[in-house]
């Protein structure tokens, strides 16, 4: 058995579905969460907060890391 990601439109979303139904596809409908998650959350207060580090470049960005 295969797995397959399919991105449909949402107007179309019932009639994928009906159609692969049809076949004996198995659905699972994943829905994309647009809500941050608790460590996104995180990162964002603290830049809110100040705390957040700044870098004139490219260059001083990667040798912090």
């Amino acid at each position: 058995m295969e797995t397959l990601e399919i991105k449909v439109p949402d107007n179309k979303t019932a009639l994928v579905k009906a159609y692969l139904k049809e076949l004996g596809v198995i659905v699972k409908v994943k829905k994309v969460s647009k809500e941050p998650n608790a460590e996104t959350i995180a990162a964002m207060n603290e830049l809110k907060a100040g705390k957040g580090k700044k870098f004139n470049s490219v260059d001083e960005l990667l040798n912090s890391i």
